[in-house]
């Protein structure tokens, strides 16, 4: 992943408490009968929006995991509680909450915050 496919809008009316930036990461979403590809599009330090082939309910948990910028350092593993599904073209957009991130994604999130350049919308 390349951070310039981040961008930020702190200027943005937002709701969310955190900063979200707009991104493009191929990720893997994996649940105990199987896995599927899935593409993060939004991240915040407490919130993901994901594209999915699969639907699912509020209040699922999903386990997701991307490359860690690039680097052969470790992926990044998240387990998303679902807030909200709805259907975008032939997919569906998830939005969830952060129920448990590690140490490895608040490194790689600390350092997309420090490297991002913020631009108003």
């Amino acid at each position: 992943m390349n951070v310039t496919q981040i961008r930020a809008y702190p200027d943005h009316k937002e709701r969310r408490k955190a900063v979200r930036y707009t991104t493009h990461i191929e990720s893997i979403l994996e649940q105990k009968e199987y896995s599927i590809y899935t593409t993060v599009i939004n991240l915040s330090e407490q919130g993901v929006g994901f594209l999915s082939a699969k639907p699912f309910k509020s209040g699922d948990i999903v386990n997701i995991t991307f490359d860690n910028h690039g680097s052969l350092a470790d992926p990044i593993k998240l387990k998303i509680q679902v807030l909200s599904c709805r259907e975008v073209d032939l997919e569906y957009y998830i939005g969830g909450i952060i129920a448990t991130k590690t140490s490895t994604f608040n490194h790689f999130f600390e350092f997309i915050h420090s490297t991002t350049t913020h631009t108003k919308q």
